[in-house]
């Protein structure tokens, strides 16, 4: 029976082929610049075992189309698509450089045609994976991306990251809190400007680049606060005012006065002006550090230091979350419970 004009064509080719059925569609009209006239392109959907297996394929790309140019379309091309979109612009850099890597855990994903990919296919790269489980999360996040965008263009009929297993893992990197000799240790050389870095991180509670990126307008030494802005923040509660312990105070205030003796926006800069950079700190500063007090600390132990502190000096739970940046889980903290600065203020110097 003959197929409906527009519906597109089966065709068998010659030869000992294994899927020797190819369907084809055709193309919107272009104009053909040598021919001086409109002519139709007629595209691949695939090669089947059977006319059966074709003709199935012609039925469901009519019943949902897509573009018939996107029918070859690869793991790699569509994410470059995404990449071009609003969404991607407005990841904060935490987030970009989280989904630029998870996106290189993908690599034997990349030149596979969407059309081609199956669940399991994406269930054995991310069990290939030797991470914890929050990496592999990440990976996934980036596959949905992909996969989501080909379900919302009819390239494929199902969301294939549905049902994806990953298996809770304890956190690859331990956390080490510094020690109260090792506090006293990085007191004895403040006058440093890296050791003057770790203690104001270990006295505040904040995330490393929400200190190293952060501006000098955003610091308010007479009310004892530094801000942290919207493009910095984590999450919604990650944008707040962090009080300043009276212990770190001068410290600073040093980073204050030495970012303005350069006009400089930025808060944290070194003795010589430059902006302190998170890469060049932990290649190069916090080795220094670490080989000085005959320990292994990574950046982030400073935060969990602070957790670990605030904790033992009786700091309630909500005022923690506030100071830190962390979501309270229950609607009435959340929504209902409104905290000031002197308030944060008197709990952090608590912390002795």
């Amino acid at each position: 029976m003959k197929l409906p004009n527009g519906y597109g064509s089966i065709t068998k080719l010659t030869g000992n082929r294994r899927k020797p059925w190819m369907a084809r569609v055709t193309c919107d009209e272009t104009y053909d610049e040598t021919k001086h006239d409109y002519v139709r392109k007629r595209i691949v959907l695939g090669y089947y075992p059977t006319k059966k297996a074709a003709l199935e394929a012609l039925s469901i790309y009519n019943e949902s189309p897509f573009k018939p140019e996107d029918v070859n379309i690869t793991f790699s091309q569509i994410y470059e698509k995404y990449k071009k979109s609003a969404a991607y612009a407005k990841l904060k850099s935490s987030a970009l450089t989280s989904r630029q890597t998870a996106y290189k855990y993908c690599a034997p994903l990349y030149d596979i045609k969407i059309r081609d990919l199956n669940k399991d296919m994406l269930q054995n790269v991310i069990d290939s994976i030797q991470l914890g489980s929050s990496s592999k999360k990440n990976v996934l996040t980036v596959m949905r991306i992909v996969i989501d965008y080909a379900y919302d263009h009819n390239l494929i009929n199902k969301k294939y990251t549905d049902g994806i297993n990953i298996e809770y893992s304890d956190p690859v990197i331990d956390r080490i809190p510094f020690t109260e000799q090792e506090i006293e240790t990085l007191w004895s050389v403040s006058d440093d400007w890296d050791v003057k870095v770790l203690l104001i991180l270990l006295y505040s509670g904040m995330r490393v680049n929400e200190l190293l990126k952060n501006y000098r307008d955003n610091v308010n030494l007479e009310d004892h606060w530094i801000y942290v802005p919207a493009e910095l923040a984590k999450n919604k509660e990650s944008c707040r005012y962090v009080p300043i312990h009276n212990k770190v105070y001068d410290l600073v205030k040093w980073f204050v006065d030495n970012s303005a003796s350069y006009g400089h926006d930025k808060l944290m800069l070194n003795p010589n002006g430059s902006v302190i950079m998170y890469n060049n700190f932990v290649s190069r500063n916090l080795p220094r550090i670490n080989k000085f007090m005959s320990v292994e600390h990574k950046f982030h132990d400073t935060r969990h230091t602070f957790a670990s502190k605030g904790t033992s000096a009786g700091i309630p739970e909500l005022y923690m979350q506030k100071i830190m940046g962390h979501t309270p889980r229950s609607i009435l903290y959340n929504t209902y419970t409104h905290i000031t600065i002197p308030e944060l203020l008197e709990w952090i110097n608590q912390i002795p």
